[in-house]
């Protein structure tokens, strides 16, 4: 009976390992359709390879993917649970996925709660920390969600996707200045994206928020939130911004924008004198020395070819040396 059994394994065995190379070789083919954005075929291949190796967590986890992606949510829900009490190399991307998922459900306080696991079982994750903030604000907690994105951000400063939402949580929050060096920031990490275009178009809106500018007057509004010190920042530009009103040619309107920049650069560098917090140290210490050493042409119009482009072509050509060091010193600075 145990020659028997011993016997019957031998034969098993070869059987089993070739299984799991028939899965392996499946879910390779899936990684590129899922890259590709061939979800639907993706997941004929890892139901295949599922078959052949039920235990193919690579498998579940592109497959969580791909139903994310063709909205058959509960899928992913039931896939990346499988990979979470596993406790695999997987466990924190299948909780970003069932995060994702249920958020595709309409269950935010579901979503929450995953992500707020996620973040206590992977506490120096930046995505995780991001993906709760983007909870918290999907779910209108703006002071939690600026708190896991101030996070998020000091695990990783150059993550451009914290700095765009944390813009539009402090622009809910009604604290303009704070929302305009969030988005001034991200322009500098994000080209030529869509999103960059949208941030771009935010910014230019913030100028013109708060100014009502007649023949012979200038009206002007401050947010009501936020402490003094931001308070007069927003007093302060608002009385120096130079109006927008009828600049409708491209070229008006860049030369606009970076008067605009030049002079909110210069009031950070006038007024701040020194303070401790994520604002200071993240965003107004390194504007203001960016503004010090002379790179605020660069900067206002290495960011606004995302919607300028060919006049800042043309002025890049025309100040190279300036722009050059520029990019260098944001390489060092940013450790890029």
């Amino acid at each position: 009976m145990n020659k028997l059994i011993v016997f019957i394994s031998l034969i098993f065995i070869p059987i089993y390992l070739t299984a799991q190379q028939e899965s392996a070789e499946l879910v390779k083919q899936a990684v590129e359709l899922n890259s590709d954005g061939s979800y639907n075929r993706a997941v004929k291949l890892l139901t295949k390879a599922l078959k052949a190796d039920k235990n193919n967590l690579a498998a579940k986890y592109e497959l969580a993917y791909a139903y994310l992606h063709t909205g058959n949510a509960k899928g992913t829900v039931k896939y990346s649970r499988q990979i979470i009490r596993k406790g695999d190399s997987l466990k924190l991307e299948a909780y970003l996925l069932l995060g994702a998922a249920y958020d595709q459900l309409d269950k935010g306080k579901e979503s929450l709660k995953i992500y707020d696991k996620a973040v206590h079982e992977f506490p120096g994750n930046n995505l995780a920390l991001f993906n709760l903030g983007l909870s918290y604000y999907n779910n209108n907690d703006l002071e939690m969600a600026e708190r896991s994105l101030i996070r998020s951000i000091d695990v990783d400063h150059t993550y451009a996707p914290s700095h765009y939402l944390l813009s539009h949580v402090m622009l809910r929050k009604g604290e303009t200045i704070k929302a305009m060096l969030s988005l001034y920031y991200f322009l500098l990490l994000e080209q030529d994206t869509e999103r960059s275009q949208e941030a771009f178009d935010m910014l230019v809106e913030l100028w013109k928020s708060g100014v009502n500018i007649t023949d012979d007057s200038k009206i002007v509004s401050i947010d009501k939130y936020g402490d003094d010190f931001y308070k007069m920042l927003d007093l302060e530009i608002k009385l120096k911004t130079t109006s927008y009103k009828n600049k409708f040619e491209p070229e008006e309107r860049l030369h606009v924008f970076v008067a605009n920049t030049e002079m909110f650069l210069d009031v950070i560098s006038q007024k701040y004198k020194g303070r401790v917090g994520f604002w200071e140290h993240t965003y107004l210490d390194f504007f203001k020395e960016l503004h010090e050493k002379k790179f605020t042409n660069s900067f206002a119009y290495y960011i606004s070819n995302t919607k300028f482009r060919p006049q800042v072509l043309v002025w890049l050509s025309e100040h190279y040396d300036n722009f050059n060091r520029f990019i260098k010193w944001i390489e060092i600075k940013m450790h890029l």
